[in-house]
Formats: C-alpha cells, sequence, structure tokens
C-alpha cells in the first residue's frame, strides 16, 4: 500500500471511529492511529489530504494582464481556492478542495473573454494602430471581467479551508509576489469617453454569458452564452 492509499484509508478509519458502536469506533481509531505510525503521517498530513491543484492555461507565459489575473481571483474567491500563476510555464494553478471546477470555470470563461475580445477587435478596432488596439481591448476585458463577476460569485459557498494554506506552505515555501500586467496605467487619465465606450462594450458582451449547475450535484458548470 502507498502513501496516498494508506492516507485514504487513515480517513476512513478516522470516520469510522465516530461511530455510535463504541468498540467499533475504538477499533477504527487503533487501526488510524497503526497506519499513521507506519507510513509516518501527521495531523498535517490528515487536514492536506483533501487539497487538489488543477490548472488552467493562461494567455502569457511571464506576466499575465491585470483582467486576466482579476479573473483568475473572482473564480478562486467563488470556489474557494487560491489561485498561483506559474512563470514561465503559463498557467493558473487553482488550490483547494474544488480546484478542480475552479480550473475548469476559469478555462471556459478564458475562452468566451478571449472570443468576446477578438469580435471586439476585428469590429470596432479595425482601423486603430496594433498597441491601440491591444490598449483599448485590455479595457473592454475589464469591463467584461467585472461584469461577470456577480455571476461567478453565485456559486460561491464556502470559506477558505485552513488546510489550503497548510497546503501552500508545506508545497510553496519561496513564493513570490507578481503585479500583473497593466497596459493602460499611463494612458488611463487621457482615455474619457474612448474608454467608457470600450467598458460598455465590454458590459454588453458578458451580459450573454451565463453560469449553470449540471444536471446533478456531482456535475461540472455548464457555461454558455445566450
Amino acid at each position: 500500500m502507498d502513501r496516498k492509499k494508506a492516507l485514504d484509508k487513515i480517513k476512513k478509519c478516522l470516520r469510522l471511529s465516530l461511530s455510535d458502536n463504541p468498540h467499533e469506533a475504538a477499533a477504527a481509531m487503533r487501526q488510524a492511529q497503526a497506519l499513521m505510525r507506519e507510513y509516518g503521517v501527521g495531523q498535517a498530513d490528515i487536514d492536506m489530504a483533501g487539497i487538489e491543484e488543477s490548472t488552467a492555461i493562461a494567455g502569457a507565459k511571464h506576466t499575465p494582464a491585470k483582467w486576466e489575473s482579476q479573473l483568475a481571483s473572482t473564480v478562486a474567491k467563488a470556489y474557494a481556492c487560491k489561485v498561483l500563476f506559474a512563470m514561465g510555464v503559463g498557467r493558473w494553478n487553482f488550490i483547494g478542495e474544488m480546484a478542480e471546477v475552479g480550473s475548469y470555470t476559469m478555462t471556459v470563461l478564458l475562452r468566451q473573454v478571449r472570443q468576446a475580445r477578438r469580435d471586439f477587435t476585428l469590429t470596432k478596432l479595425k482601423n486603430c494602430k496594433l498597441a491601440t488596439k491591444v490598449r483599448r481591448a485590455d479595457v473592454f476585458c475589464d469591463a467584461w471581467v467585472r461584469a461577470v463577476y456577480d455571476q461567478v460569485m453565485t456559486f460561491a459557498n464556502a470559506d477558505l479551508s485552513p488546510a489550503v494554506e497548510l497546503y501552500l506552505t508545506h508545497h510553496y515555501p519561496e513564493l513570490v509576489k507578481q503585479a500583473p500586467r497593466d497596459r493602460n496605467a499611463t494612458t488611463r487619465r487621457r482615455a474619457g469617453i474612448r474608454a467608457l465606450s470600450d467598458s460598455m462594450h465590454g458590459l454588453l458582451a458578458a451580459s450573454e454569458v451565463r453560469l449553470n449547475h449540471g444536471m446533478t450535484s456531482s456535475a461540472p458548470l455548464a457555461l454558455g452564452a445566450t
């Protein structure tokens, strides 16, 4: 039996140790303690056993755009996760008990916002220079992300588990803070009406997004545009 299977068995024994049958409870606790000694499992290992990691491909290898970072943070908050950006690899790592559904949601929302961005660029910014297109499209995406915030947060039903912080300390002891890329930081003051227009287009595009639960409680989310 490997360590992962041992952890699963220990958790099962600990659940049985709560039995109303005192003999069954005592036997289960003895077995759990024996396995913990045999495999060198401590309470911290048990606490972290329910934490998983799941990834979503990011739009940049080294520094994500501000709007994408905000979207990742929103999704992580909704599903009681922490989210890390893997520099050089270009992916979002969701960490928590619902990490898989978090990464799924991020993947689908990223696909939708990127398509909306392409449509906006092709129809509204076709005569702009490339650098201008990128900056204005970022304004559009900022608004899009803000608009879907409430929809994503309707799925929030849990607080961040202390085990997530324990997991981060154990597996990622040397985390480095990184500021996302804001391509409009120096142009925001003079953008004026143009930025307002780009934001309005982002809000309108996001209004077509709908998030729904699957047919069963165990099914993944179904996301789509109306």
